[in-house]
Parts: C-alpha cells; sequence; structure tokens
C-alpha cells in the first residue's frame, strides 16, 4: 500500500513538473502582437502563439496576423490601412528589410507612425533580428523632412508605463553620462519615438536610467531606480523619486553632484522651455542627497561639469 502512495506521488510530482515545463515553454514562445484601436490613434498589444518553425514561415505567419486580427478580438483593427501591402522582406547578418507598395506615403502621420511601431515590434521578437529597416518600392523609408530613417528596433519606440500607447512623437534626446572617472559629464544623442502619453522630461530620465550606450561612460542612476512622478510648473521641472536613488552604489560612485547634473543638463538642453530642474524623493525635497547635496533647490543647467570633447561637439554641430 506504501509502495502504491509513493508511486501515486511520483508520478502526481511528474506530471506537476511536466505541466510547468510546459507553461515555461508556452511563455518563452509568445509574441506580443500589435494592432490599432477603432479610432486608429492607439496601439494595442494582443499575445500570440505562433506554429511556423522556419524563418519564412514565420515571417508569413506574422505579416498575416498583423493584418488579420484575431477572430473575436474588441475593437482591434489592423495597422495596415487599405492599399498598403509588404512587397516582399529580406534577411540580412541581424536586420530585416520589409518592403512597403508606394501607398505607404499615402498614410497620415498618425498612421505611419503606428504601422511603422507595430512593424518594428513585431518582427524585432523573430530570432536573429536586431534591427528592422522599412524600404517603399525598394528605397529606404524617407520622414517628412527627406531624412533616411535608420534602422530601428523594439527600443526606438518607448511607451508609457502608466497605460497604453497613443500615437507617437520623434524627437533626439541628449543625454549626460559620467566619465570613466566620475568626475565630469560626456554627452550621447540617443533618437527614438515616444508614447504621446508621456511627458518628454520623464522620457530623458527613463533613458538616463537605461544607462548609456558608448563605452567608457558610467551610468549615473541605478537601474532599479523608480521615479514616482515628473511634472512641470513655470518652466521648473520637478522629478520624484523613490528612495532607492538615495542608495550610493558601493563601488566607483560617481561625484554626487555630477550625478545631479547628469539630469539636470540632460533635462535642459533636450526639452524646450526647461530652465530648472528640482528634485524630490518620496515627495521631500529637504533631502541630503547621498549625505552629500542638499536638494531643497532649483538646480539650473551648468556647463562646467561637462567634459571638454563634449563642449567642442556641440560648438562644431552649432
Amino acid at each position: 500500500m506504501k509502495r502504491k502512495r509513493k508511486l501515486l506521488l511520483l508520478f502526481a510530482v511528474f506530471l506537476f513538473v511536466l505541466w510547468g515545463c510546459g507553461k515555461k515553454q508556452e511563455k518563452e514562445n509568445s509574441y506580443k502582437l500589435y494592432y490599432v484601436n477603432q479610432a486608429g490613434t492607439r496601439l494595442a498589444e494582443s499575445d500570440y502563439y505562433p506554429q511556423a518553425q522556419t524563418f519564412e514561415e514565420m515571417m508569413d505567419e506574422l505579416l498575416g496576423q498583423l493584418q488579420n486580427p484575431p477572430v473575436g478580438s474588441s475593437g482591434l483593427m489592423s495597422v495596415f490601412a487599405e492599399g498598403v501591402a509588404v512587397n516582399g522582406y529580406e534577411r540580412g547578418i541581424d536586420a530585416l528589410r520589409i518592403d512597403f507598395s508606394g501607398e505607404y506615403y499615402k498614410l497620415s502621420n498618425t498612421q505611419e507612425v503606428l504601422l511603422r511601431a507595430a512593424v518594428v515590434k513585431t518582427f524585432s521578437q523573430v530570432p536573429g533580428v536586431a534591427k528592422v529597416m522599412i524600404t517603399v518600392n525598394k528605397e529606404q523609408l524617407k520622414d517628412t523632412a527627406g531624412e533616411l530613417v535608420q534602422p530601428m528596433d523594439a527600443n526606438s519606440f518607448i511607451d508609457t508605463k502608466e497605460g497604453g500607447i497613443n500615437s507617437y512623437q520623434y524627437a533626439t534626446l541628449i543625454l549626460y553620462f559620467a566619465d570613466s572617472d566620475g568626475e565630469k559629464l560626456v554627452k550621447e544623442t540617443r533618437s527614438l519615438h515616444y508614447s504621446s502619453n508621456m511627458v518628454q522630461e520623464r522620457v530623458v530620465v527613463e533613458q538616463l536610467l537605461a544607462g548609456p550606450e558608448e563605452s567608457g561612460h558610467k551610468a549615473v542612476l541605478g537601474s532599479d531606480v523608480r521615479i514616482q512622478n515628473v511634472y512641470i510648473q513655470n518652466g521648473i521641472c520637478t522629478i520624484n523619486f523613490d528612495e532607492s536613488v538615495n542608495n550610493m552604489p558601493s563601488e566607483n560612485p560617481p561625484d554626487a553632484t555630477v550625478v545631479l547634473y547628469a539630469v539636470v543638463n540632460s533635462i535642459c538642453d533636450t526639452c524646450d522651455g526647461i530652465s530648472g530642474v528640482k528634485f524630490e524623493i518620496n515627495g521631500d525635497s529637504d533631502v541630503l542627497f547621498w549625505n552629500t547635496v542638499d536638494l531643497n533647490q532649483v538646480f539650473m543647467m551648468n556647463r562646467s561639469y561637462i567634459e571638454q570633447s563634449s563642449m567642442q561637439t556641440e560648438e562644431t554641430a552649432a
């Protein structure tokens, strides 16, 4: 009898493990597909589990799904406006080129950027695809200013964490990080689309939290720091962080003042109409940052912290 119970217990454990592995595999195979609401102003995502075995099958399957929202979906419409078709696609070493018909250029600004976002965010999930380039009748896509649109990845489109995705705005952000010694600021520029539900100042801070992309540049804020709120009044941007922002890194931390001016200079250099920045921690500004800098003040743009080479780059660009 005991042996029988033991066998039953082992069998139950086996089924549980098998079920868990199946759930894990299902999660790993899930994709996010993107559609628009009935008003055509907002992207909405839907979970999908592709059946394709080869790259070509995956492309055809995902394209078909994007053009035909799932049966029974409430209020979801295809991002493909009537007349816009995919002529074909070509796979490179780590990039995918998707070629659209000439009707692509007849799309409104909102239709075009939502289609572009949906295509890039969907196909950058395919293994081996790091970036997506869009062409129209085999010529590289141009923006409204006539500039070539470079290959994009999912990080080219920043979505609000508070709710759904609305139409996108495009911006080039000027970001400052610490140099390798943590004593000066070095500049990076980052071009991306972000949800119009987000204020640009918050996008700047979130990109600083994401860290630098160039070697030799040091992050100024930990990726675990959370933004409680960002609001603007009379040209002053107030950023309210959670308490984790005041946890000084244990190894080679940058100068506390450099950290603050990385945020201040990034916002003031990028965002029109902002003349200064205030900091709060859990809604309180009567705090010492890293036990060093009094936050109960307005911080203005200060270029003395910027490394000379970055300053020269700015002057050349001007």
